[in-house]
């Protein structure tokens, strides 16, 4: 009977230590596999409910697990929020184990939450509710509706649903991302009972978000007080800003405002999830429209992507403007110059606050011209011998123009890799975004047509990104493309903060291809879309605000940005500096910093949004570093004797063979522990996991100073 629930649970076929068989594992345990055997094992009941005659098992005629068992992870967890009421009411292991370590007993400092996970009894709440749960504990908070502040350590209530009526006279700007880190922004102004969102953009995971695809903004607030939100406008078309539009319109069905290739990025990613667009409304920079109480205005900027917008928002309190993602290109590949004039026009007519892109804050000076990677690329392509492999940012249209117009010159045709590289490069040709001659764009399948110098590769992959094609060609796991000694692969971009290491291993790998790799700022082919001190100084200059606001930007950059306000003449203390979830408030005695709202990071996994939180992550983080080990063992209830096991199973945290001192000692105190409960008559199944788990949590941490993850499983006979 063990043998067939370890053969469950680990998808194998495990053999008894009698015969000195090493275990065959076929398949790696699934977590979805884990938590379904689990529930199984933990709720069955005899059909009968007759007690059993039960003679306890020994270890000479008990089988347990050996051989190569340490290789696979899986959760602790097993399906969070998955059991019934009835289940976790039997097991009781949840108040049991928090009565225990609140009393001291549990001295491990990990792996202290119950079998069945933190989040087992909580009552169900809307999904984005549910979210913001995750976000809190990602904060620390102490639960929902307060949040310690980072100085004291004070509660301090969070605002979350807002009574018609109760913001009289008030404006309310509240940032929801993109303050005291890059990406993920999302902004809400409201004035009295309006709302409008400006922008809705997503985060990529950092290194330690094991098995997380994305991150979005928690949108609990615009949830609660949906029927306040009037439209969402958009400043331009990078996923930092349009990216979680999606999972916001499922939620909240509002128009959106946004410039006309942004559009037609959203349209792409509202059809991937099953959206409707027909909310989608076309501005161009210069237009004006009213959104309830507020008169919201585009302005001309350039950023390293066409039509990009500032914007500003009249109330009655003042003017609020927003520069989005800017910079000051003097000569722009397209040819649009940012609207200097209209910012110039506000500032003389009086703004009562600034919001300013802090991105590039620390850089010295002005940010170069998209313009003047032209040349670069153009030399660098006409030095290639044989193909040449081009990687950039996908939504970086003028990058793209300018990598087309050195194939046209060099009598290269084109072929566009990578799915979001192809659906740019076709949304901005139809959109008249990208002047492409007739002929110049081949399909894949036709480059064996043409000899290698007459062929550009344009792909994706510039950050090192693992399943982007320049990734794939840099460790010959390319498709169609396999890289060889005559290749020219120019990679025109920088590496985004945190992506250094994966872009270097990229580079790394092209090199020892033997082929040519062109990057580097030295080399001229990339600038940065974002404003330097300079330009920012220039803005401050134009604008001349009451208030400032640094956004957009990691806290240093935020601070950095306030300083150079001051510098510029703005009062120090009207240079308000915060982050996600803080309320910027304005009425006509003056502006200060308000409450709190709920923020934080929403995980998107799989289809999953929110239902990964920061548990969830630390439980991967465990099992990543000290793997898990498993205790299977068969129960008669109504005895109180175990008749089967325990065996135990080991997963990432040993190799058996290599540890059979280990875990016989380990079997040992499993065993010792059950004649223990078993003297003292214990049937309670929580204590008797417990037990077991306290007993070689201790055990192991002595012998390893590992504390891998320990799942007492019991079946009931």
């Amino acid at each position: 009977m063990i043998t067939k629930i370890i053969d469950k649970i680990l998808g194998g076929t495990v053999e008894s230590t009698e015969t000195k068989a090493p275990a065959q594992v076929t398949a790696a345990p699934t977590t979805q596999h884990i938590a379904a055997v689990t529930e199984r094992v933990a709720g069955e009941k005899t059909a009968t409910g007759e007690a059993k005659p039960a003679q306890r098992r020994t270890r000479s005629n008990t089988k347990r697990t050996e051989g190569e068992q340490g290789e696979c992870r899986t959760r602790q967890n097993n399906g969070e929020n998955r059991r019934s009421r009835a289940q976790r009411s039997e097991n009781g292991e949840q108040g049991e184990r928090k009565t225990r370590q609140n009393n001291g007993e549990n001295r491990r400092p990990r792996n202290t939450r119950s079998e069945n996970g933190e989040q087992g009894d909580r009552p169900q709440r809307p999904r984005q509710q549910r979210n913001g749960e995750g976000s809190q504990r990602n904060n620390d908070r102490p639960q929902r509706n307060t949040r310690p502040n980072n100085r004291n350590e004070e509660q301090v209530e969070l605002i979350g649903k807002v009574k018609r009526g109760s913001n009289k006279g008030k404006l309310q700007i509240i940032p929801l991302g993109g303050l005291g880190e890059i990406g993920k922004n999302m902004t809400v102004f409201q004035y009295e009972d309006d709302i409008v969102v400006l922008d809705a953009g997503l985060a990529f995971p950092s290194e330690d978000m094991l098995g997380v695809d994305l991150v979005i903004p928690d949108i609990s607030y615009l949830v609660e007080n949906r029927d306040k939100v009037r439209a969402v406008c958009i400043t331009h078309g990078h996923e930092d800003h349009i990216g979680s539009l999606a999972y916001l319109l499922k939620e909240i069905n509002v128009p959106v405002y946004a410039t006309n290739l942004v559009c037609g990025l959203i349209e792409g990613k509202l059809k991937e999830h099953r959206v409707s667009n027909k909310g989608l409304r076309v501005v161009q920079a210069g237009d004006e429209i009213e959104i309830g109480k507020f008169k919201i205005g585009f302005i001309q900027t350039n950023h390293s992507i066409p039509d990009a917008c500032g914007m500003y928002f009249e109330t009655p309190i003042g003017t609020i403007v927003h520069t989005g993602d800017f910079k000051i290109d003097q000569t722009p590949v397209d040819g649009k110059l940012i609207d200097i004039h209209k910012f110039a026009e506000l500032g003389n007519k009086g703004v009562l606050a600034l919001m300013s892109d802090s991105t590039n804050v620390e850089k010295p000076g002005f940010t170069g011209s998209e313009s003047s990677v032209g040349p670069a690329i153009k030399q660098a392509v006409s030095e290639a011998q044989g193909r040449v492999i081009l990687a950039t940012f996908a939504s970086n249209v003028s990058r793209i123009q300018q990598a087309i117009d050195a194939a046209v010159e060099n009598k290269r045709k084109v072929v566009v890799m990578g799915r979001s590289m192809v659906n740019v490069s076709e949304i901005a040709e139809a959109r008249g975004y990208l002047n492409v001659p007739k002929g110049t764009f081949i399909d894949v399948d036709e480059m064996k047509n043409y000899t290698d110098n007459q062929i550009m590769v344009l792909t994706t992959g510039s950050q090192g990104e693992p399943m982007a094609g320049l990734s794939r060609m840099a460790t010959n796991n390319h498709r169609t493309v396999e890289i060889a000694p005559n290749d020219t692969v120019i990679i025109s971009a920088t590496p985004i903060p945190g992506n250094e290491g994966a872009v270097g291993r990229t580079i790394d790998n092209l090199l020892r291809l033997g082929c040519n790799v062109v990057y580097g700022k030295d080399r001229g082919i990339h600038v940065s879309g974002h404003a330097s001190q300079e330009e920012l100084k220039t803005m401050l200059n134009l604008i001349r605000p009451e208030y400032f606001i640094p956004v957009h930007g990691e806290y240093r950059m935020l601070r950095k940005h306030g300083e150079v306000g001051v510098s510029m003449g703005v009062d120090p203390k009207k240079v308000l500096v915060g982050d996600n979830g803080q309320i910027f408030e304005f009425t006509k005695d003056g502006g200060r910093k308000g409450g709190r709202v709920q923020s934080g990071a929403v995980f998107v996994d799989g289809l999953g949004v929110g239902d990964v939180g920061n548990i969830v992550i630390r439980d991967r983080q465990q099992l990543a570093q000290e793997g898990m080990v498993i205790v299977v063992m068969a129960m008669d209830r109504a005895s109180g004797t175990i008749v089967g096991g325990p065996d135990i199973v080991s997963r990432g945290f040993v190799y058996v063979r290599d540890a059979e001192e280990l875990m016989d000692e380990a079997q040992n105190r499993v065993d010792a522990v059950i004649e223990k409960c078993e003297l003292e008559r214990i049937k309670d199944w929580t204590t008797i996991k417990t037990n077991v788990r306290d007993a070689l949590g201790k055990y192991f941490y002595e012998k390893t100073r590992r504390r891998p993850m320990i799942l007492p499983i019991i079946q009931d006979v």
